[in-house]
């Protein structure tokens, strides 16, 4: 029974944040829900990806229609919500469309920031974890790795990743319009520290505050071995108010901030960017206070740190999808680049169905010149046993009947491996496939590792 490539996305172009921070789903129920997705008859491999930006599920099945109703179904268990809403927003891909979404994914060419290099290791640690979950076997395995091989072609033979952008960036570019001498940076993940990192590029002081203080205190530790700083200070209740008179003088100190603290400390910035992976709200309408300052507040997390209604009290509070147009600005810079990289993607796409049906002509090939031998060998060695040939003689004879079916099998070689790329060629091929006894079909790729293999004779 034939199988197919299959994908369920839901991302910032079909789903709204409102949504897509309740389908994000923490690390100690993602696990769980993987392997339960393993019990799906129609399921034979998937690889889910869960990022603030979107959840997608790449599956290889059977049955595509059965797989769609049964996967989605089980999420909506999941995640407490009814499933005619996760219908109405998931987008589904199949074969040739799906293979090309994920390569595109993978490339940052589906990412709201244009050519972002993030969602690569995002990618990767979805597949790893897949990967030794055993949800991910021999043909997901080798999507992945020509995946990965496609957005890396991405980066090195177009600019489009040169000067990488990403939300962080896009956030603080944004914020940069005020001037701020300092600002107030809440969690310690990739997305904190990316923001914290153009920060101090930028000139601004930052302020970190994260739940687990000692994560915050090795990306602070790191940013002293690499120089980008030269002092790490630590703020408590009692002296913040001095520190901060002179916080914004010196942005070759990060200040960390006990993150019991921060709810009474928070309102004393102008600039706040929070991208924790809380599952709650951080920052609350009634935990705000006015202040006699513009005060502009970046909401990167999915779901949402910070009150929407916080804006009532003057405070400008943007999430992911009010940067929308500074993205859109990045993106008409990277037109022409985003052209080559699309042209990479649709090369790739091609390239890798000509390379998975080769897999089934080679192992072919491999068992009419195996079985040739054998026939050879065979023949010679009742001829010898006969007394028709003398034993000196066998090399000569077999090197002389290999040359022979090399020249029989040259033509039929090069016939199937053209074939191989037609649709007419896997009727010819299954019929060859049975005419030579050949069942055994090779699991090429069955370890972790980013690349594939170039099969050749």
């Amino acid at each position: 029974m034939q199988a197919h490539y299959l994908t369920l996305s839901f991302s910032h172009k079909n789903t709204p944040i409102t949504l897509r921070e309740k389908l994000a789903l923490p690390q100690d129920r993602l696990v769980p829900f993987i392997k339960s997705l393993r019990a799906i008859p129609s399921l034979r491999e998937v690889l889910l990806l869960s990022t603030c930006n979107r959840v997608e599920f790449y599956l290889y099945t059977h049955a595509p229609q059965e797989c769609i109703v049964a996967v989605l179904d089980a999420f909506a268990r999941e995640i407490a919500l009814p499933l005619h809403i996760l219908e109405s927003h998931c987008h589904s891909a199949l074969d040739q469309e799906a293979v090309h979404h994920i390569f595109s994914v993978v490339s940052g060419l589906d990412s709201i920031v244009l050519g972002e290099t993030q969602i690569v290791g995002q990618m990767k640690e979805a597949y790893k974890l897949c990967f030794e979950l055993e949800s991910c076997a021999q043909e997901m395995t080798r999507l992945m790795h020509f995946a990965f091989r496609t957005a890396a072609k991405v980066r090195t033979q177009t600019t489009i990743a040169k000067t990488p952008l990403s939300i962080a960036s896009v956030a603080v570019k944004k914020a940069l319009e005020s001037s701020p001498k300092s600002a107030l940076v809440l969690g310690a993940g990739e997305m904190a520290q990316l923001a914290a990192r153009h920060l101090l590029d930028s000139g601004v002081a930052v302020c970190m505050s994260n739940r687990s203080k000692n994560r915050a205190i090795s990306f602070a530790t790191t940013l002293l071995q690499e120089k980008k700083i030269k002092q790490i200070t630590h703020i408590t209740q009692e002296s913040h108010a001095g520190v901060l008179k002179d916080f914004g003088l010196d942005s070759s100190v990060l200040c960390l901030l006990d993150w019991q603290d921060m709810p009474r400390l928070f309102n004393d910035f102008g600039i706040i960017i929070s991208a924790t992976s809380a599952q709650e709200l951080i920052i609350r309408r009634q935990m705000c206070e006015p202040r006699d300052m513009k005060r502009a507040w970046f909401d990167l997390a999915v779901p949402r740190d910070i009150e929407s209604t916080c804006a009532e009290l003057g405070i400008e509070v943007l999430c992911v999808d009010d940067l929308q147009q500074v993205i859109e600005e990045n993106r008409s810079h990277k037109k022409h680049q985003a052209h080559q990289a699309h042209a990479l993607v649709g090369t790739a796409v091609v390239e890798y169905f000509h390379w998975i049906q080769s897999l089934d002509v080679l192992p072919l090939i491999k068992s009419m010149r195996e079985q040739a031998k054998q026939a050879s060998m065979q023949e010679v060695a009742r001829a010898i046993k006969k007394g028709y040939l003398q034993a000196e003689h066998e090399e000569e004879v077999l090197r002389i009947l290999h040359n022979a079916f090399n020249v029989f099998l040259h033509n039929p070689t090069l016939n199937l491996k053209e074939l191989s790329h037609h649709k007419e060629g896997d009727t010819i091929i299954q019929a060859l496939q049975k005419v030579f006894t050949q069942n055994d079909k090779p699991k090429l790729l069955d370890r972790y590792k980013c690349e594939y293999d170039d099969i050749s004779l």
